[in-house]
């Protein structure tokens, strides 16, 4: 038996340690289970594998690498595994090589007598995962082969799972960059526009905003969160209430939705604010800044590092036993999450399904935004 690892999609803080467990795991129960670490997510199936891959990796490939961020064997998206759109103008070729890519990754995963891919990333990498598990199957019908997903994205977005490896660490990246900002800001008496990441779910964005005491967040699930004239208002009532600064934090998915120029547009608004101007005897200074790729980078939190262990061992013990926990048999293609400290599978296609999972209006964090954060009307 051979046992690949693999990590694709956007890096999170946490992946070299799920990577480190699952070593440690396999090598527990047997210790001539060769495992391979393919690099640069899935383009390392599909290269040279002496070249892409490390194989009989022994302990010390894996030394100290748990207190590292990122991922030390490199990871990517590959445009190549997308399925492109009927109109596409260069259909045939990109066609053409979508099929190359999985035959070659199909046949390197079966020279290499790979029966089990763990594979740590996002429901994208999952479902770059799904397709290359199909092109296997129908190239070596009746060869054992399974995908086992470890979820290690910063947005906290897959369903199957209440917390995915990264997202501690980022939360708390950004929480500590919001505090530092809120140093100076009170100080020149301003208000502050934070952008964070989150494409299409604001998790990070929402539970930083509460973690740090912002007074308000844009997210892109909630229309009305987006809502400048409100936003405008409420800050009209922080200065009447002798505020001295805002925190406003949004998440990229606004700026996608409602326009590049929100933050912008909004920082005019609240410049232009007469109220504001008339209370404090001239204009509020806004000032916009963006956590980025900052709130993923540094060493993973304890949390996520716990996490890692976790769920690596437990795709572990997958791959060798199919079962998990106290016997508990686990078939067909799989991620595994955690529900409070318990690890809990879910079909890799419900995953796929069901992802992103969205903050809705009757999230219990979305609610408690709600009487945390300043608002219009508040009497105190």
């Amino acid at each position: 038996m051979s046992i690949g690892i693999l990590t694709s999609g956007g890096d999170a803080p946490g992946m070299n340690a799920a990577i480190r467990a699952a070593f440690r795991s396999l090598k527990m129960r047997a210790p001539d289970c060769e495992l391979m670490l393919f690099r640069d997510g899935f383009r390392g199936l599909a290269r040279r594998l002496d070249s892409a891959s490390d194989r009989n990796v022994d302990r010390k490939d894996v030394r100290d690498i748990i207190h590292r961020g990122g991922t030390f064997i490199g990871t990517g998206r590959v445009p190549e595994l997308v399925l492109p759109p009927p109109d596409a103008p260069d259909l045939a070729a990109r066609t053409a090589a979508r099929e190359s890519f999985l035959r070659v990754a199909a046949v390197n995963l079966f020279q290499h007598q790979v029966e089990s891919l763990i594979v740590i990333g996002g429901d994208g990498s999952f479902c770059g995962a799904q397709v290359i598990a199909a092109a296997y199957r129908q190239t070596f019908p009746g060869r054992p082969f399974r995908v086992i997903g470890i979820p290690g994205t910063i947005d906290n977005d897959l369903h199957g799972t209440e917390y995915s490896i990264g997202y501690d660490t980022a939360l708390n990246n950004v929480v500590d960059s919001l505090r530092k900002l809120r140093d100076t800001i009170e100080s020149h008496r301003r208000a502050i526009i934070l952008e964070v990441m989150g494409n299409t779910s604001g998790w990070l964005a929402l539970q930083s905003a509460i973690a740090g005491g912002a007074a308000a967040v844009a997210i892109p699930e909630v229309e009305e969160t987006w809502d400048q004239d409100d936003m405008v208002s409420r800050l009209v009532a922080g200065v009447r209430r002798d505020y001295r600064y805002f925190i406003i934090v949004v998440a990229e998915g606004v700026l996608k939705r409602a326009g590049a120029d929100w933050s912008h547009a909004l920082k005019r608004r609240i410049e232009e604010a007469q109220p504001i101007h008339d209370m404090l005897g001239y204009p509020m200074e806004v000032r916009i800044n963006s956590v980025g790729h900052v709130a993923r980078g540094g060493s993973p939190s304890a949390l996520d590092n716990t996490l890692a262990g976790l769920l690596g061992s437990a795709a572990a013990d997958i791959a060798q036993t199919g079962t998990i926990g106290r016997g508990e048999v686990v078939e067909g293609d799989v991620m595994v999450g955690c529900r409070g400290t318990r690890v809990i599978t879910t079909p890799l296609d419900e995953v796929i399904a069901n992802s992103p999972r969205l903050v809705t209006r009757d999230s219990e964090l979305y609610q408690l935004s709600l009487k945390l954060m300043l608002s219009a009307g508040q009497p105190f």
